[in-house]
Formats: C-alpha cells, structure tokens, sequence
C-alpha cells in the first residue's frame, strides 16, 4: 500500500465543451491506476440532492479496515460520468497528503470510490465504526454509490458537507463512492475518516484531498513561480533543475569556457509544459559581448529560441580572449522568467605581486610571495605564472629562484575569502650578508601565442635570526582610556630585518614587558614570532596621570655574545583637562581677597578726599 493521487496521463478531451456524443466517448482513454480509493468524476446531479446508486458487491470478506489508500482519476471527459477535471496529480506513492492534489472546473463534478470492499461493523468495535466523507470548502455531496445485498447506507449532514456510513450489522460493505459538484471557485478539502483503520475504535484521517475549484485550467499553461532557471555545470545542463538557486562556481567561466543556463517549465501543477511550438517559445538572451546557443546548436549573438520547455543554454565570449560581465534573460512567450548574470575571464594581462615575504638566508626554498593574474577587465583569472623572469648576476648573488604554483580553480569559497592567488617559492642565499636585498625583480607569463608578459619590479629581502632588538610606542603620550601599540623591531647580526617567523624567545626564555598604568592586551609568548622584522603588542592605557617607563625584556637576546639588554621606553599620561589642586584654590582665593583689600581702601581714600 502507498498513497499519493495517481491519475491517467491520457490529455482530457474538450474541457469546457463537454459534448455527450457517443463517438466522443469512444475517442476517450479510459485508463485509471486501480487504487485503494479511486478519485473520477461523475455525472451531475441536482446539487443538494442525496441519491443512491446500487452497484454489484464483492463478498464482504470479515473485517476488512479501510487503510490510507491510494487514489487514481483520469481527466478524460466521458460523458454522464467525467466533467470538468483538469488535472488529477500523478505523484509517487510518497504517503503524503500534499501530493493529493485536483484541478477541476467550477461546472464539473467529482465522485470519490473507495475499491477493495471495506467494511465497517455494528459490533467491532464497541459501539460500532464509520466511515465518514467530510468536505470543507465550496463544495456538497450530491451522490453516493453503495454496494448491493448487505450495505451501510450513509446519511447527509443537514450543510450537505458531511457524508457517514454507520454499521447496521457486523461487517456490512461500506459506501463505495460519493460524489460531490463545486458551489463557486475555491480550495476544496476532503477528509476521509474512519473508526477501524490502524487502531481499532481510534478515529484516523485516512486521506485529505486538496482540490481547486477554477473557472478555466491553469494545467498545461506556464506558471512562473512553478517553473526553475538556474546557472550549472557542464554536467548537470541535462537534468531538470528543481531550484532557481545557480550551482556554486558556475556563475562565471574561464576564458573560452561556458556559462550553462537550465531551464526547466511547469504549469501550477507541477507538471512539465509540452515541447511543442503550440505551448509558445523559450527564448534566451544575452547582454552585448556574448553569443549565445540552444543545446548544441550554432551560437548566435544575443539570442536564441526553442520550443522544448526542458533544456539548456549555452553562452560563450562573442570575442576571443575578450571578457565578458553581463547579464542572461530567459523569457516565454517573451515573459520574462529569470535574469541571470555572469562573467566569462578574458586572456590574462597583467600580474600582480603581494605579501612579500621575509625568508631565512640558509633555509632552502619556500614561499616568499603572492601573484594574481587580472584580464583587461580586473577579473582574477584561474592561470598560473610562467616564472621569475631571468635574474641578474646581482639578483642571483642573493636568491636562486623556485616554483610557481596556483590553484586553477577560482573557486566561489576562495573569491569570497579573497584568497584566489598565487604563490611562488625562491631561496635565500646563506652566503650574503649585509644588503642582503634583489632589486628589480619581476614575474612572467608566456601564452601559447610566445606573448610574455611581465609584472612590475619587486624587490626580495632576505633575512637571518634575531640578534638585535628596539622597541618603540606609537605616541608619546596617552590619555586615560587610550590604546597604545608597542612595536619591537629585531634585526640579524647584518642590520637586515629578522625572517619571518622567527621567535621572541624559547622554552624558559619568556619575554618580559611591563609598564605601570599598561595592561597588555594579549600577554607575550616565547612563541609569539616577527613578521617584517617586527612584533607589535596592545596596551590599555591606565587612569593615573604621571610620567612613566615601559620595560622591554627579551632574554633570548640578552646575553654575553649579543650586545643587547632590556631596554626602556619612556611615556607619559595626562588628561586631556587640566586639572587643579586643592593648593591652587587657595592660592587663588588669597589672590582675589588681597585685590578687594586694595580696591576697598583706594575707595576709603577718594571718599576721604570728598
């Protein structure tokens, strides 16, 4: 047993029509998916009028539950018996009510069957058991079908909603159909219930039917929102997509490469559109710059067309080595359905180098730096470097150069971090000393063309273990609350700026740094390393104003055969307001009342004189 509305996928003949020819009704498939309960339509009756139809019986085999069942229809019009069904969902056997959906026309009648001969009984269990049609909707009962010989005959609610076969006997047949016709346009709902289905005496809702009541069918006419475009791969261009959500790292291709548009049309129930020109155009088009394909057709520029409404598209640069950035429009029927943009790289123009490294002389080769390659647009472009352009007698005295390597994939994780870069290894020679620099390096491309190209001049330096160190804060003086950056700057037994990675110290030589009102940020490590030749640390800076010594210590540094010791920097912290002391107050006071003094005998002595 499974569930799910099944119905036949023979096309319905003249919906909206109707005729009642009896050659119509010779034309008309009448294939269905025999299930456990049968979903047709029927003739119409009087709507509000309950009658009776008699069909034969099966013999009612003792204790027959009605499970959760599966439901099949046709929307083939056959005269007095199928009207106004417009689509009957054809889903899997998923057990699933979402997926029992029917489309039908306002005018158009349903009848619900129930096969297999289920039974309900007076007796079993206690009390009885039912079976029970309720609708909820724009929708009543007009009908029911009922088995002949020994049967339940169901009762109408008074709303014309509720259908229940009650059991007069023990194991009668219980109705075998009910149909219903629309009272105005609306989603319509039937819940089938029954009291001896999967637990005896417990109430269970065997199956919910959704129905839409429209005044014409939407199936087999496009709906946006139930149709799919997204951006994928070479791979997946053939299968139907399922989400408008591209396919991460093929929103954009390498130069000469493609960008795959998929492109998959449905009407709003779920059903694929036909590929036929009746059913309209699916068209393709592509902003200035690309040329654009259907499938493997010859691409053209700007625009191309099918009547298939399951496919792919295939877009290219309409100039070689040119790049493209633009945008993609799927229409039908000229409707708009998507818009998509892309890029397709160009052939790489320039190269660029960053994050120059400080290597040890003596260490071997390793990597030293960063490249990019951009076309003429900017883009980062997925190619690796050709290498060091030839170095010079004094570029080889220092360096010897190494690999170039670069991961091929601009892949939509590296563009997101910003890391779709290169790097390129070389060697720092033991054997230099002071200027231990390369000037005027440059990197190379070479493309199958023989057209190099260079990036601008660089310069490498290279460097040795810490033998000297300073240290040095970012202001002279702080104010309460501030952040201070302390920088300490190493340098090899040459002057030239300690490698990069180089520590501060080792296990039990723990650099040491303290200054009063200074609270470190993140407290120094004998682990902690240079890079550039320099370390810097963050400080909070105190409440008490005053003038002060910072403490640098780095034992590792400090000994008998390096000229080194601790070293001092000095600070000073002072609000940004003066502030005046109890002493000053009273100066002042005594300075005013020494002036009134003054001016009261100077007024004492002209008065005198009056």
């Amino acid at each position: 047993m499974g569930d799910g509305i099944r119905g036949s996928k023979d096309p319905r003949a003249e919906i909206g029509k109707f005729p009642d020819s009896t050659n119509e009704r010779k034309k008309m498939s009448t294939k269905t998916i025999k299930q456990r309960i049968a979903l047709v339509a029927a003739s119409a009756l009087t709507a509000g009028f309950l009658s009776v139809v008699s069909a034969p019986v099966a013999s009612a085999a003792a204790g027959v539950a009605i499970d959760r069942d599966d439901i099949s229809a046709t929307t083939t019009f056959t005269a007095g018996e199928n009207r106004g069904v417009c689509y009957v969902a054809d889903a899997t056997l998923d057990n699933a009510d979402s997926t029992n959906t029917v489309e039908m026309l306002s005018t158009g009648i349903l009848k619900l069957s129930i096969a297999g001969s289920p039974t309900i009984s007076a007796t079993s269990p206690a009390g009885g058991s039912n079976l029970k049609f309720a609708i909820s909707g724009p929708a009543n009962w007009i009908n029911y079908t009922a088995a002949t010989g020994n049967i339940a005959v169901p009762t109408l609610s008074a709303d014309g909603k509720t259908l229940t076969a009650t059991g007069t006997s023990t194991d009668v047949v219980a109705t075998t159909a009910a149909t219903l016709v629309p009272t105005g346009a609306g989603t319509v709902q039937v819940t089938i219930t029954n009291n001896r289905s999967v637990t005896a005496g417990v109430t269970t809702a065997i199956e919910i039917i959704t129905i839409s009541v429209k005044a014409s069918c939407t199936s087999g006419t496009i709906s946006t929102g139930d149709s799919y475009v997204k951006l994928t791969s070479t791979t997946s261009k053939g299968t139907a997509t399922g989400t408008n959500v591209d396919d991460a790292d093929y929103t954009y291709a390498a130069n000469a490469g493609t960008i795959y548009v998929r492109a998959d049309l449905f009407d709003a129930n779920g059903v694929a559109l036909a590929n036929t020109s009746a059913t309209g155009l699916l068209t393709a088009e592509t902003s200035s710059g690309a040329i654009v394909a259907h499938s493997t057709d010859t691409a053209t520029v700007g625009l191309a067309s099918t009547s298939t409404k399951g496919t792919y598209f295939a877009v290219s640069q309409a100039t070689e080595d040119v790049p493209w950035a633009g945008t993609i429009t799927i229409k039908h029927n000229g409707v708009v359905l998507a818009t998509k943009s892309a890029k397709i790289f160009g052939a790489p123009k320039t190269i660029e180098v960053s994050g120059l490294d400080i290597r040890q002389a003596g260490a071997g080769s390793g990597q030293g730096g960063d490249f990019v390659m951009k076309d003429s647009a900017g883009n980062i472009v997925e190619t690796n470097i050709t290498g060091f352009t030839t170095l010079t007698d004094a570029q080889s005295s220092v360096i010897t150069a190494g690999n170039a390597s670069r991961t091929p994939s601009n892949t939509q994780a590296r563009l997101l971090a910003g890391t779709p870069k290169g790097q390129f290894d070389y060697a720092c020679l033991s054997s230099k000393g002071p200027g231990a620099t390369a000037t005027g390096l440059t990197l190379k491309y070479t493309n199958s063309a023989l057209v190099t190209i260079t990036s601008a001049p660089f310069t490498i330096t290279c460097g040795g273990a810490a033998y000297t160190y300073s240290a040095s804060l970012d202001k002279a003086s702080y104010v309460p609350g501030d952040i201070a950056t302390l920088t300490i700057t190493a340098k090899d037994a040459y002057g030239n700026p300690a490698y990069d990675g180089d520590t501060l110290g080792v296990a039990g030589s723990v650099p040491s740094i303290s200054g009063s009102n200074m609270t470190i940020v993140n407290a120094s490590t004998s682990a902690d390393t240079f890079l550039a030749g320099k370390k810097e640390y963050k400080f909070t800076v105190g409440a008490t104003e005053g003038t002060y010594n910072m403490v640098v210590d780095l034992p590792e540094f400090n000994s008998a055969s390096k000229p080194q010791s601790a070293i001092t920097v000095g600070y000073k912290i002072a609000a940004t307001t003066a502030t005046v002391s109890n002493a000053d107050v009273l100066k002042s006071i005594v300075a005013l009342i020494a002036s009134i003094n003054k001016q009261i005998q100077a007024l004492q002595k002209l008065i005198l004189k009056r």
